[in-house]
């Protein structure tokens, strides 16, 4: 597997992305993730392939000068974290997380912190913490959608 950044040669595999209905409550389609990050330099579509199957989809959004999800500046905040509906279930997403950091280390040399929150899915979470090396940190922002997890790595 590997990750890479979305350019406009991908967007066959943007449009051939199949999310379930149920994904679609808690992040939004990757053509529609992409339309924000074409409007907003902040924010980056990264794409992970297995062989030439795009199999997981997320963003990554600059937190210049803090967010509510981070006080750190030099912050980035996964957002749209999701897997193609028909690789579910292979660990995708989760070798995703775990390609981040190299990656944005890669691309963007003055981050030193990344923030994930995964809304309850305890079997995922708990993943992150022992295979990834993610933390759990404080959460103060009321829940939108159920119970949130915050993670965060330094990077």
């Amino acid at each position: 597997m590997y990750l890479t950044m979305y350019d406009d040669t991908h967007q066959e595999h943007i449009n051939n992305y199949c999310l379930s209905e149920r994904k679609l409550r808690y992040v939004r389609e990757p053509k529609i993730a992409i339309a924000l990050t074409k409007k907003d330099p902040q924010r980056h579509a990264v794409l992970a392939f297995k062989d030439e199957h795009l199999v997981a989809f997320l963003t990554l959004y600059e937190a210049r000068g803090g967010s509510p999800y981070s006080y750190n500046k030099n912050s980035l905040l996964v957002h749209d974290l999701s897997t193609d509906y028909r690789h579910l279930n292979n660990g995708h997403v989760k070798k995703a997380v775990q390609l981040l950091p190299s990656f944005i280390r890669q691309h963007f040399s003055t981050i030193d912190q990344l923030t994930i929150i995964v809304n309850e899915d305890k079997a995922f979470t708990q993943a992150l913490r022992l295979e990834a090396g993610f933390e759990y940190t404080e959460n103060n922002l009321p829940s939108v959608y159920g119970s949130q997890v915050f993670l965060q790595i330094s990077i």
